[in-house]
């Protein structure tokens, strides 16, 4: 089938490391079908631009009021379509007034984690999620987790399938490195909703256990400077090591230089950061709710019962003990090939079926 990915949040030149899940389910719905997408440049000027990323035909439409010509443009894009495939919740607006003659083939995948709290947003943004009820306007959504999923539900009037984030071949098992020190790694933005002060703070109970541990957080963010601030504070400047940004290519080998994946996150709608990791043959900490619970199991990894820096800190002694020596190999099949594209490809196949119905 023609389908036409419609989405405002794509990779670009000025942003290359941006919404690689949705690069990710797009490469993955490529494997049987013809596929072309849209990136709405919200707010930008300029005229459509063509272009080709990680394979894929992108054509790049600045959407204002001010530049209907552009709008016109997505319109005819959508009529040449079997299937509207729409990603991210801002994109749902854009379309709205295309649904009279879309709705038949629109379907939508969520990923956004203000549509599970908004709350977790910046305020800008959660003036957006007060119209989670547009996820009623599409003839079938997904979301990336189970539950996601429940929360996604109660917006749309009719159920919700399940399609999960797609875990990249790349990321390869090794073998843990020795110990001590224990390693633990990080990745995600600095940012308050994966709270990088936390996770120093759970190192220093760790530390104060007699654990010699270290941390390495990849990613970064405006709570970089705080984070260094606490650590210095707690005598752990030494232990703490905020690497950065790094190319989406190069995150495996920081994870596969640790032993345990550690990130205290306040919520998550799947964690493609937690799977890839468990990818890797490394076991993950995590708080106990969110949308990992769908992969995180007590054969890959440690659901902390409360997210304090002593109970997060008994979860890491739980995980390094209990997979220390362990079978990097085994860890990656409790998520591979479940995650992996072919089998994405597949859900989406059957997530299309529901056109039909």
């Amino acid at each position: 089938m023609r389908v036409l990915v419609v989405t405002s949040w794509f990779p670009s030149a000025d942003w290359p490391g941006g919404a690689p899940f949705a690069v990710a389910h797009a490469k993955a719905i490529a494997r049987h079908h013809d596929v072309r997408i849209a990136h709405l440049r919200l707010g930008g000027g300029g005229l459509p631009q063509e272009e080709h990323w990680a394979g894929l035909p992108v054509t790049r439409i600045p959407i204002s009021p001010r530049r209907p010509g552009a709008y016109r443009v997505l319109r005819r894009m959508t009529a040449e379509a079997d299937v509207v495939h729409s990603m991210a919740f801002s994109t749902i607006g854009v379309l709205a007034p295309l649904a009279p003659v879309i709705r038949r083939r629109w379907v939508h995948s969520e990923h956004w984690s203000g549509v599970l709290d908004p709350v977790s947003v910046s305020p800008t943004w959660q003036r957006l999620a007060v119209a989670r009820h547009l996820l009623r306007l599409p003839k079938a959504v997904s979301a990336v987790s189970t539950p996601f999923a429940r929360v996604v539900r109660r917006f749309t009037g009719h159920g919700v399938s399940v399609v999960p984030c797609v875990v990249d071949a790349s990321f390869t098992a090794s073998p843990q490195p020795a110990t001590p020190p224990l390693r633990l790694v990080a990745v995600g933005g600095l940012v308050p909703g994966k709270r990088p002060v936390l996770a120093v703070e759970t190192l220093a109970s760790l530390v104060g256990d007699g654990v010699d541990a270290r941390l390495t957080w990849v990613g970064d963010g405006p709570l970089r400077s705080a984070v260094h601030s606490r650590a210095a504070e707690l005598g752990l400047a030494d232990r703490v090591d905020l690497v950065g940004s790094v190319a989406p290519d190069k995150v495996a080998d920081h994870v596969r230089a640790a032993n345990v994946f550690f990130l205290p996150t306040a919520g998550e709608t799947f964690l493609a950061a937690g799977a890839e990791a468990i990818a890797c043959g490394r076991p993950v900490v995590l708080p106990r709710t969110g949308g990992f619970t769908d992969y995180v199991t007590p054969s890959n990894g440690v659901l902390a019962d409360a997210d304090d820096p002593a109970s997060l800190a008994a979860a890491v002694r739980d995980a390094a003990s209990r997979f220390a020596g362990a079978d990097p190999e085994a860890l990656r099949a409790t998520v591979i090939p479940r995650f992996g594209a072919s089998a994405v490809a597949d859900d989406f196949d059957l997530f299309y079926r529901r056109l039909e119905s």
